[in-house]
């Protein structure tokens, strides 16, 4: 046994191998896509030079999956005591979002040439519609702290979407789509879909829809305020 050993990496060394370096588009998932009945589902995706997807799941075997380019290279059962690849995986999730929301803070500080008072007068309202609807966001949040019977579906994407090549940030948490979509002209063109009683990407004309020039540092703090709240309440305990 200990001879085969030599020629298998265990799931720590994987862990210990995830980087976010040259990685172009990130995506985290809580339970998304996911047969709900049949347990919980964590996942961290890169893409870069390489892909790497790590799967963590809970069901009646809970196990952590290893996908590099597309294919399966580790797939072990958790034992009872997996806190330490737990913490691991936490750590995955947590700087997978963290360095998503890094990259575009220097986006936030670019100026936009030809901005009016008309701008700035449409920029407040618009602030005080996204700060009431992740406020809603937010005190829902507040809910799965005090109930741990609550299951947390949702997903964090950014970076330059495969398809398209376009520059976003998008979160989807209950029946909000959220994008954040960096142009190359320095605005930040904020697109919201509500998604209310149907499955998600049911709606088609969005309920939310503006460009901002003045103020995206105010719209950037907003977004990060409801993703860190998702990455706490979505931590593996």
């Amino acid at each position: 046994m200990n001879f085969w050993r030599r020629f298998f990496k265990k799931s720590k060394e994987y862990f210990l191998e995830f980087t976010l370096a040259n990685t172009n588009w990130r995506v985290v998932t809580w339970n998304f896509d996911f047969d709900l009945s049949q347990g919980r589902q964590w996942s961290v995706e890169t893409h870069g030079d390489h892909t790497m997807l790590i799967r963590w799941t809970l069901e009646e075997h809970p196990l952590v999956e290893f996908i590099k380019n597309k294919k399966l290279v580790q797939k072990e059962k958790l034992k009872v005591d997996s806190s330490s690849l737990k913490e691991l995986m936490n750590i995955a999730l947590h700087s997978t979002i963290q360095h998503g929301l890094e990259v575009n803070k220097s986006f936030m500080l670019i100026p936009v040439s030809g901005a009016t008072s008309l701008d700035i007068q449409n920029e407040a309202r618009a602030l005080q519609w996204i700060q009431a609807s992740f406020g809603t966001l937010l005190r829902s949040l507040d809910g799965f702290q005090t109930n741990k019977d609550l299951i947390l579906t949702g997903a964090f994407f950014s970076g330059k979407e495969p398809q398209t090549q376009e520059s976003v940030l998008r979160v989807i948490a209950f029946n909000l789509d959220i994008f954040y979509y960096f142009r190359p002209d320095h605005t930040l063109h904020i697109v919201i879909f509500d998604d209310k009683n149907h499955g998600h990407g049911t709606t088609k004309n969005p309920s939310f829809q503006q460009i901002i020039k003045v103020t995206k540092p105010q719209f950037y703090d907003e977004i990060i305020k409801l993703i860190n709240k998702i990455a706490k309440v979505g931590e593996i305990v």
